[in-house]
């Protein structure tokens, strides 16, 4: 009796001092992982990475219970400019937890905010492309003065070289051949050098995207295929398209972030008087650019011909914040026809797919990037807002 005693002992300690299957479970939680809605699963977290989503239940020591709650993959925002270290991590309590900067004046700078985000939880990991390629006083090279462009003394392929050298993620390519705001056109790059800026890139390994401001400038350019386009056009002038290049962006089969919200104006109404006293500039742009109607209209023909959309805000433009802001361009690509999964696509799978980045798909074995929320986005997109608790690679601040 005695031993039989110790032997059910024995069991009992062995039997608890096994150790977990997993870190940690969400129990009975709704799942869309960047590109379908799952259901109810069990999710669970070993480390950085996602080890297990399963109907089966998941062992673990470390437990929460998801009933009526949905996760999702860290979101998305594919056009920012970031100037301050502060502004990098303005997105992360919302659930926004990659950050693509589309050019800075300081490369060294962009470097060292790049690492810091890789591993410090409450910063979105941070992507971006150094200076962008224009020639000597393009845009925006009359605000970075001291940045690299192409001249006679510089190639495109010693540029492409020195951008790489960097540690640039992806090459961002300037066309800005239009009027602003009473002031004359800069001088820009030609199609055939952005053709060999997008051949030469992507020979070595690294994504082209290309800046444009006219509707007929994505048509010529989507010939070149780049990987995708920074902007829809805002311009009203050489907006209407024919079928036939209509026909040659969607065999381009390159994306496009739209930054949509830019088409609304200013975001700060006490910017806007202090930059605009007399309301000329707003004058000027009601006249030649798109208004938000007819971007939603633009951006409405892109999605039926089939063009992929990641979502992108372009801050601080405009007033445009890092953040929340993010949420009101997604509202518009619905006003454009999208439906909520589709929306939901394109600041998670579809910029995960574009930029080849460890934010945006959550499957068996990739990153532990996603964000917990109180209600479901795909029923309603408000209930993206409604935060519960973040993870970066596998580590929360909550």
């Amino acid at each position: 009796m005695k031993k039989y005693i110790i032997y059910l002992f024995s069991i009992v300690i062995i039997s608890c001092s096994q150790p977990s299957d997993y870190e940690l479970v969400i129990n009975n939680v709704g799942l869309f992982n960047g590109e379908e809605d799952v259901g109810i699963v069990n999710i669970a977290i070993n480390s950085d990475t996602i080890a297990a989503i399963s109907t089966e239940a998941l062992l673990s020591d470390s437990t929460i219970d998801g009933s009526g709650k949905y996760v999702i993959p860290g979101m998305v925002n594919a056009h920012v400019h970031v100037t301050t270290l502060d502004q990098v991590k303005e997105g992360y309590p919302y659930g926004i937890l990659a950050n693509l900067n589309m050019h800075t004046g300081l490369e060294d700078r962009e470097l060292r905010w790049k690492e810091i985000s890789r591993d410090s939880t409450g910063y979105p990991l941070f992507y971006g492309a150094g200076h962008a390629a224009t020639v000597p006083g393009g845009h925006p090279n009359q605000f970075s003065p001291d940045m690299e462009t192409i001249s006679d003394s510089v190639s495109i392929r010693e540029w492409v070289d020195n951008r790489i050298a960097a540690g640039v993620d992806y090459i961002k390519i300037v066309r800005d051949n239009h009027p602003w705001f009473y002031n004359p056109s800069l001088p820009t790059l030609s199609y055939e050098q952005i053709g060999e800026l997008i051949s030469y890139s992507r020979g070595k390994g690294h994504k082209a995207v290309v800046h444009i401001g006219k509707a007929v400038e994505i048509a010529e350019i989507a010939g070149y295929k780049p990987d995708g386009f920074v902007h829809i056009w805002s311009f009203k002038r050489e907006s209407e398209l024919t079928d036939q290049q209509w026909d040659a962006i969607r065999e381009c089969e390159c994306f496009i972030i739209p930054t949509a919200l830019l088409s609304k104006g200013s975001q700060n109404s006490s910017e806007e008087e202090t930059r605009d006293p007399d309301g000329r500039m707003r004058e000027w742009a009601e006249q030649n650019f798109l208004s938000a109607d007819e971007t939603i209209e633009a951006l409405r023909k892109l999605h039926e011909i089939g063009v992929m959309i990641v979502a992108g805000t372009d801050p601080p433009n405009n007033g445009i914040n890092y953040s929340d802001d993010l949420f009101s361009e997604l509202e518009m690509y619905q006003q454009a026809g999208m439906n909520n999964l589709e929306v939901l696509r394109t600041t998670t799978g579809n910029a995960a797919k574009a930029f080849d980045i460890e934010v945006g798909l959550l499957e068996i074995g990739s990153k532990a990037n996603m964000v917990l929320l109180n209600g479901n986005p795909i029923d309603d997109l408000e209930n993206l807002k409604k935060v519960e608790q973040v993870w970066k690679n596998g580590k929360t601040n909550q």
